[in-house]
């Protein structure tokens, strides 16, 4: 069932009326991330999101969001768009790799790629413009209204690592199926909890270490418990919708209303690439006084990782194809990596600390392109 109330129908009747920008009716809706509010996900992907949908729509497109997992733990959260739990949802499509298999094919080459800005804007490309891609998301049932990435992943334990011998044995929070095979592949033991459980598993002794991004120092407090942090370069992290919409959601939005939540999404993902970036930054350099020791990982780390990536690169096809089902699995990757060296090039000469001029592009060369009306089933 629709989670949304409609108020407000008989206040401007005609089109002609409307102001610009403004939709015919309120619309008040659920809206899920298990993120935390000041983790830099929740914070600019919703709670900042959701205020803008709001100043676009002149106040009548109002998200209810819920932060953390309150509301729907981090591996239900596709279902709970699905069912109309919530209208809009984020979802890390680890968590549902038979549902979303090119989405967990593409994140195979999660080390492979090193720049947060081009992956967050060629991920929203490639599932809004991608033909195999748009086939994912319909048969999954959701509406795929725009991406993210994360910043480089490090190592946040609770003992010092700084070479190959300090990580043997040691339980690793690993995201996606290539880090864990690299934390096998230096013996090491990947294991698969959803974020949010870094902090508790560290506490209680069941990890060793959160392979996250910095930021979570700060953001989920894991500086009270892993005093030491390695910057080992562990790839980005861009698996799954920022927003997913529930398809009867979507289908009962004007197109007045989809484009405002178009501009609201590019607007995010600038915000959310220049915040995240700033995030990290802020965590490290406050770590010191919070008691964690900052590294840099020893040379054999990084030979290990980089290795690894080109090996992995090697076998990503066949990954794509035996894994995980991907039909035609080499031009399906093939375009997505195309798209990445596309965004590559648009980005090639701007200010990464300017937001506007981030989601500028962004709209222009993504969300202007999409016929609105059409996008989503619904013509």
């Amino acid at each position: 069932m629709l989670k949304s109330s409609k108020t407000g129908i008989a206040v401007l009747v005609t089109a002609g009326l409307l102001g610009a920008g403004q939709v015919a009716s309120a619309k008040d809706f659920n809206a899920n991330i298990f993120f935390p509010d000041q983790h830099p996900l929740g914070k600019h992907g919703y709670v900042e999101w959701a205020k803008s949908l709001d100043t676009l729509s002149n106040g009548n497109l109002k998200a209810k969001v819920y932060t953390g997992t309150v509301l729907l733990p981090p591996r239900s959260s596709l279902k709970g768009v699905q069912d109309g739990i919530v209208s809009v949802g984020y979802h890390a499509a680890t968590y549902t790799p038979a549902e979303l298999p090119i989405s967990n094919a593409i994140q195979e080459m999660g080390l492979n790629y090193s720049d947060p800005l081009v992956m967050i804007a060629a991920a929203t490309d490639f599932n809004m413009n991608n033909a195999a891609a748009k086939k994912q998301w319909d048969k999954a049932g959701v509406v795929y209204g725009g991406g993210y990435s994360t910043p480089p992943y490090s190592l946040m334990c609770n003992a010092p690592i700084k070479s190959l011998a300090d990580l043997k044995g040691k339980r690793l929070r690993t995201a996606g199926a290539a880090m864990s095979r690299w934390v096998e592949s230096i013996g090491a033991v990947p294991v698969n909890v959803p974020s949010s459980e870094m902090y508790q598993g560290i506490e209680k002794g069941v990890l060793d270490c959160a392979v996250n991004v910095a930021s979570d120092l700060k953001s989920r407090s894991l500086w009270d418990v892993a005093k030491h942090t390695t910057l080992a370069p562990l790839g980005l992290y861009w698996s799954g919708p920022m927003w997913a919409y529930n398809k009867s959601f979507w289908n009962d939005l004007s197109a007045e209303e989809r484009t405002i939540f178009f501009n609201a999404a590019a607007k995010a993902m600038a915000n959310l690439y220049v915040g995240y970036s700033s995030a990290v930054n802020t965590a490290l350099s406050e770590a010191k006084s919070h008691g964690v020791t900052v590294y840099q990982p020893g040379t054999d780390v990084l030979e290990s990782i980089k290795s690894f990536a080109n090996e992995n690169l090697s076998q990503v096809y066949k990954t794509g194809s035996e894994k995980y089902g991907v039909k035609d699995a080499e031009t399906v990757l093939g375009q997505f990596d195309e798209t990445v060296k596309k965004w590559e090039k648009l980005f090639a000469d701007v200010d990464r600390k300017d937001a506007a001029a981030i989601e500028a592009i962004i709209k222009a060369n993504i969300y202007d392109r999409i016929d609105v009306k059409a996008y989503g089933g619904q013509s």
